[in-house]
This record gives C-alpha cells, structure tokens and sequence, in this order.
C-alpha cells in the first residue's frame, strides 16, 4: 500500500492509504479475515459494516463471533456493503488500531488513538503493517479461488 497522508483528527491519528489496485469487497473480507486471524484474534474488539460511505455503522461483531469470527460464515459480513472496518489491540504494532475499507476504491484508512506512538517510531510506522495486509488478503484470495477452481466451483 501505499502512504498517502497523516493528519490528527481530534486526538486520533488518522493514516491513508492507497492499495495497488482499486479492490471489491471479496478483497475487503480477505483483508479484514487477515487482520482478525494473523494480528486480532481474541483482542478483535470491533467489526462494522455501512452500505455506504457516510453512512451509519451498524456493529456486528456479536454476529461474526456467533459464526466463529469467520466473516465469510457471518450473513451481516458476507453480504456486499460500502464500508467494512475492523478494530482492535494489534499484537504485531502493540497498540489499538482501527481500519476502514471501502468498496470499489483504492482507499484504505488507519486510525490509532495513540499520537505518542507517531512522535516515537514517525509517521510510517505502519507501511510494512499495511504492506503486509495488502499482500496477504491477495494471498488468501488466490488460495480460495484455487481450492473453488479445483473443487470445480
């Protein structure tokens, strides 16, 4: 991904980013099923979707954990909306974050209510962390569309 600016929004840091490829939600629930499985986990502490950018969130990690935090087992995940964000204390960056994907752009949001974590390791500090998700949600999609291919789907 790549860095597009850094501005403090009322006592959040608030980093955006550009994926290589503007992406779909297919690749939003493959980023976000990244997040909460590599980083997450148990400290996953939101998951909200919009239909559309602006809109009201509606919260639905009670129903992703209901389905065993997969997104893809979760009907108020799977179904295609605007705006899908994850949320929670990163163990990789050992602090909170929060990021926000929006459907048919190229545009990914980070938010991280610590500004003293900017001050120490600078305004980047996430490109690799961003870098990261990126390639591992093309990643993941490569190996369902392979297992679907071969299962003859």
């Amino acid at each position: 991904m790549q860095f597009v600016k850094i501005k403090n929004d009322g006592g959040w840091i608030q980093v955006d980013y550009m994926t290589t490829w503007s992406y779909g939600y297919e690749f939003m629930l493959d980023a976000v099923q990244t997040v909460i499985d590599t980083d997450f986990r148990d400290d996953t502490q939101r998951v909200a979707v919009a239909k559309i950018a602006g809109a009201e969130n509606t919260e639905i990690l009670d129903a992703v954990k209901a389905a065993g935090m997969e997104l893809r087992n979760c009907s108020e995940a799977a179904e295609e909306c605007g705006v899908l964000t994850v949320a929670g204390i990163s163990r990789i960056m050992e602090c909170p974050v929060q990021i926000v994907f929006f459907d048919q752009t190229n545009k990914v949001r980070l938010f991280c209510p610590v500004p003293d974590y900017f001050k120490k390791h600078g305004d980047r500090v996430f490109d690799n962390y961003m870098d990261s998700i990126e390639i591992k949600a093309y990643c993941r999609a490569a190996e369902r569309k392979t297992v679907q291919k071969l299962k003859g789907k």
